[in-house]
């Protein structure tokens, strides 16, 4: 009977069976397995299912393969008595399976009115949120969702229309797009959906705003896929193997530039450090306002800004901000990306004083110091991590703290000219973020000794009338907790 029916509505050819339709199905996600990021297949994998056909269907495949799995759904409140019967009746269907089920409802109209985003961003938002937390706590090794290729192509061509790059053409690709995520259905139209579930007899719950066009990704589904598969009735296929092609771009033109700027891509910039860009790298590039667009996008910012940024990369001093919370500075020699709530080491500079018996001192950020005294030998060092001072004029206790507007000193080689440490950072063309962590060792009569990782004071040089020397050395490392 339900061959006659998918044969009626033009869903699968006539002469195909309904055991034809429930096995090729069935056995291409089998096949798909080592692929589509379940190759751990003793590991439990949680499913996004919001009730409707394809998320039933990918959770009814992971029962007959006997994957072990749980589900989540999300309530968002958006259809009424619609949305408790959709929890209602995945939590049955659960329960028949006997799988871990996971429900929580939103306000999410409250939600993105609070963070001034669309209904369909704060419901992205929140779920995800919420699926990472239960992978977390639960033991889930992996999320699933049921994007199949329809969906792909779909985002493919809002991304187009909206403005994207190369990334945004790949859309969907075929198998996980993180390590956590995975779309096992990626690689099925949605007629092989509809077919499996037809053949099998499968219900599922339909949100009647499909049928609208209320969002631009049904208008896309109703009106433009018809028209572009009229001219190519092979357009879902041609248009998997383009995204494809340009996912592949996307990683070679992404390893390449990787290469060039000496700096990875970040993909997911969780937990991650300041980066710094070489603005001369930058410039020998033939794109570099794209370039800046590829780099800075996962960061959160945008084309726009991408923009500003490279028509003004002489204007040092330019600061940009994304919804994200990295912060963009445009310095002398690089472009300075630091991440939300970035803490400089400066911010935890706190005054450290060293005693005269001290030969080692840890600083708050967790470098160290050492003082030797001894007697003048060479080498007489005035590196960056090193000098040796006559041990004369120094007066204990030292002080360390972080450089202060109106610090001078005499450095070293400069025949006791003073200069003011901030035009000596000038001179030496450090990057804001690079002064906003120097060190500087204060004598215990005010005089700067030492501009850490940088030049020592001509006052406290070796001289021929010298008899006794400290070495100070500093080891910027970070001691392991």
């Amino acid at each position: 009977m339900y061959h006659k029916v998918l044969v009626k509505a033009g869903i699968i050819p006539n002469g195909v069976s309904d055991y034809v339709v429930k096995m090729e199905l069935l056995e291409q996600f089998k096949k798909n397995i080592p692929t589509s990021g379940l190759a751990a297949t003793d590991q439990p994998t949680l499913l996004a299912v919001s009730g409707g056909l394809d998320s039933v269907v990918m959770a009814h495949l992971f029962s007959k393969v006997g994957l072990p799995f749980g589900i989540a759904h999300c309530n968002f409140q958006l259809r009424a008595e619609a949305s408790e019967g959709d929890a209602i009746f995945i939590e049955t269907m659960a329960a028949a399976w006997g799988v871990p089920f996971f429900v929580k409802r939103f306000e999410t109209k409250t939600y993105a009115s609070q963070q001034g985003i669309s209904t369909q961003m704060a419901a992205r938002v929140l779920r995800y949120e919420w699926f990472e937390k239960i992978c977390r706590e639960q033991g889930f090794a992996r999320l699933a969702t049921a994007h199949h290729l329809n969906d792909a192509v779909e985002t493919a061509l809002l991304n187009f229309v909206r403005g994207t790059g190369l990334k945004g053409l790949a859309s969907l690709e075929s198998g996980p797009s993180n390590r956590s995520l995975i779309r096992p259905l990626s690689s099925f139209l949605r007629t092989d959906i509809e077919a499996y579930a037809q053949a099998h007899q499968i219900t599922w719950r339909e949100d009647s705003s499909n049928a609208t066009d209320d969002y631009a990704r049904n208008f896309v589904r109703h009106h433009v896929m018809p028209l572009l598969t009229e001219m190519n009735p092979n357009f879902l296929r041609t248009a998997e193997r383009n995204m494809q092609r340009l996912g592949q771009v996307q990683v070679n033109y992404g390893w390449l530039l990787e290469r060039h700027l000496g700096i990875p891509l970040a993909s997911l910039p969780v937990g991650a450090k300041e980066v710094e860009i070489s603005k001369h790298l930058l410039r020998q590039l033939p794109a570099p306002r794209q370039a800046l667009h590829e780099l800075l996008r996962p960061y959160g910012f945008m084309e726009e800004q991408a923009r500003q940024l490279a028509e003004n990369l002489d204007h040092t001093g330019l600061e940009l901000h994304a919804d994200s919370g990295w912060r963009l500075l445009n310095d002398r020699q690089t472009i300075l990306l630091t991440p939300p709530n970035f803490k400089l080491r400066t911010s935890n500079f706190k005054l450290v004083t060293i005693s005269e018996n001290d030969l080692m001192v840890t600083l708050t950020d967790g470098s160290r110091l050492l003082l030797l005294p001894g007697i003048p030998e060479p080498p007489f060092l005035d590196g960056r991590d090193a000098i040796v001072v006559d041990a004369e004029p120094i007066v204990f206790p030292l002080t360390l703290r972080s450089w202060q507007p109106g610090d001078w000193f005499q450095p070293f080689g400069m025949n006791g000219q003073r200069q003011k440490l901030q035009d000596f950072f000038v001179n030496r063309k450090l990057s804001r973020l690079d002064k906003e962590r120097v060190w500087v060792l204060e004598n215990g009569n005010g005089a700067i000794i030492w501009v850490l990782g940088h030049r020592m004071d001509e006052r406290f040089r070796v001289s021929p009338d010298t008899k006794r020397v400290v070495k100070i050395g500093w080891t910027n490392k970070t001691v392991a907790p």
